[in-house]
């Protein structure tokens, strides 16, 4: 139900007084002027006189509350305005100026209608109302004025007066509904039907205006929220995205940095040239870790006045490399090319060495004393299988401790649309293989 509003009140009651004010008041001038000018004024007065009767007084009543209760109740409104209108048509059998409430009314009930077909449904209703109140009321009409003339004539003969030629006492028409009696009422009640269906057409043009507004709005806000939800989505995949490069950059480096120190420190009384060999490893790999770090820290910096010192990302290029810093380590790290290497989209390149540096750093770290692993890259029609496999003996502890990783291996394969499988080497130890198509699908950002 629609608030209420004083200023739509007091417009209404004001409509309500001009109505009343230019229904009655031209009989009330013609009242006072009867004075100067008496027969003008009587016979206006006994064309149109003032209502008099209560019974019209509770019609104008039922006419007004109807109006001033338009903007709050429109149906309500629509059922005492027209109780009222088709009392006038009824009791006088024509249009007055108060009876404007109902087109009002029914504009405004149009325009707060939830359904046309509602709406138009009442239209018709209304106008067949209209018609069929103007016909009873002229019907009605006719018929006292016939009971009126029999009486007389009767009274007539009863003083013994002859009767008019042509007149019989209680005569009635040949035809209550007769085609020139429906004509006329049609004609006098088409006035009326076109104030009704103009009412309606501004209405309904007013509805859906409102209902476009609605949709625009509902439209707008849904466009801000999905908005807003993309912009969330966008921030936890560049987070997942970052703390999983973080975990390949800190895990490799951390990892290469301990089994060299550990090296260095079991050589530094024997074999000091060898301790100050693992250390320089040390410290390179240390290095390199902090720049790939800054690299990746800066790239996701915003300001333009940062200078981030950017460089190539990592591809099956640089794996020659990664295995030589692993085999700096002690580790045994064979390498197998099958298949005519073919062009690699970029997404598939940086994974494949994440993958790679994922696969060989937890061998390093979990795969026990003495373990050896074996790279093999397999170039297919349409596709890339990357597998690495380990003879190590630290199986039971390297699963759990290698699953630390898979998480991100796994999430690599799958925004690739690839495929993942883990399990235990033929000869023990662990063995991963992920298969990764070259064609890879449209990414809103590279997995680094």
């Amino acid at each position: 139900m629609p608030r209420f509003v004083p200023r739509h009140f007091l417009t209404d009651a004001a409509l309500a007084v001009v109505l009343i004010v230019l229904t009655l008041g031209p009989g009330l001038v013609l009242e006072v002027l009867a004075r100067t000018n008496p027969d003008v004024a009587a016979e206006y007065l006994k064309k149109n006189p003032l209502p008099a009767e209560q019974l019209w007084w509770m019609f104008a009543a039922l006419i007004v509350v109807g109006l001033l209760i338009r903007q709050q109740h429109p149906p309500l409104s629509l059922v005492l305005t027209g109780a009222g209108v088709f009392g006038h048509l009824f009791s006088d059998a024509k249009f007055q100026l108060l009876d404007l409430a109902l087109p009002l009314v029914l504009y405004t009930a149009a325009a707060m209608a939830r359904n046309r077909r509602v709406s138009l449904a009442v239209l018709a209703l209304t106008m067949l109302l209209t018609y069929a109140t103007m016909l009873s009321g002229r019907i009605y009409a006719e018929q006292q004025e016939l009971a009126r003339s029999g009486k007389q004539v009767a009274q007539k003969q009863v003083d013994g007066a002859p009767a008019r030629e042509g007149t019989t006492q209680g005569s009635a028409p040949a035809s209550v509904l007769s085609v020139d009696r429906l004509v006329n009422v049609g004609q006098s009640v088409t006035e009326l039907w076109l104030l009704l269906v103009a009412a309606f057409a501004v209405g309904d043009a007013m509805r859906s205006r409102r209902a476009h507004l609605a949709a625009v709005e509902q439209r707008t806000a849904d466009l801000a929220r999905e908005e807003r939800q993309r912009a969330a989505l966008a921030v936890a995949a560049e987070r997942a995205r970052i703390t999983r490069e973080l975990h390949d950059v800190v895990a490799h480096g951390i990892s290469v940095m301990v089994v060299q120190a550990q090296g260095a420190s079991a050589a530094l009384d024997r074999h000091p040239d060898r301790a100050a060999t693992a250390l320089q490893h040390v410290i390179a790999t240390g290095r390199a870790s902090l720049d790939e770090m800054r690299r990746l820290l800066a790239a996701g910096r915003t300001e333009p006045a940062d200078d981030a010192r950017l460089a190539p990302l990592p591809g099956l290029g640089a794996l020659p490399a990664l295995i030589d810093q692993l085999r700096s380590t002690g580790m045994r790290v064979d390498l197998h090319v099958d298949g005519v290497p073919a062009a690699v989209p970029a997404a598939v390149d940086l994974s494949a060495y994440r993958i790679v540096q994922e696969a060989l750093t937890n061998t390093l770290k979990h795969a026990g004393p003495g373990a050896s692993a074996v790279l093999r890259l397999a170039f297919e029609p349409g596709r890339l299988r990357v597998e690495v496999a380990d003879d190590g003996t630290g199986l039971t502890n390297g699963a759990d401790g290698r699953g630390n990783g898979l998480r991100g291996i796994a999430e690599r394969v799958a925004v690739l649309g690839g495929e993942l499988e883990t399990g235990e080497a033929d000869g023990g130890g662990f063995r991963l293989c992920s298969t990764l198509p070259l064609q890879a699908p449209e990414i809103t950002s590279v997995p680094r």
